[in-house]
């Protein structure tokens, strides 16, 4: 195996893990807070964080937050978000 095969090649994906927090969905602060309890009323750990850095890299108009859960409930988590807003979920890098 070369040096290009091991950077650009096929990786297999990382098993989930129990452990791993990981970015649900970046959304309006509005909408985050009531996305938040509606994962909670489903019994879906999750935080909110609020999202300073997209105003200095202007890539939102208003204030936005990120959703964070843990990964083995991140499909779950996704599927209520997309449900309630109606898209699907999106992320600040992504």
């Amino acid at each position: 195996m070369g040096i290009f095969h091991w950077i650009f090649g096929k990786h297999p994906p990382r098993p989930i893990d129990p452990e791993r927090t990981v970015e649900a969905a970046w959304m309006p602060m509005w909408q985050a807070h009531l996305v938040l309890h509606e994962l909670w009323e489903r019994e879906i750990p999750a935080v909110l964080s609020e999202d300073h850095t997209s105003h200095m890299i202007f890539t939102a108009r208003e204030p936005m937050a990120r959703i964070f859960v843990m990964e083995p409930v991140l499909k779950q988590a996704e599927a209520v978000i997309e449900e309630i807003t109606g898209f699907p979920p999106a992320h600040q890098n992504g």
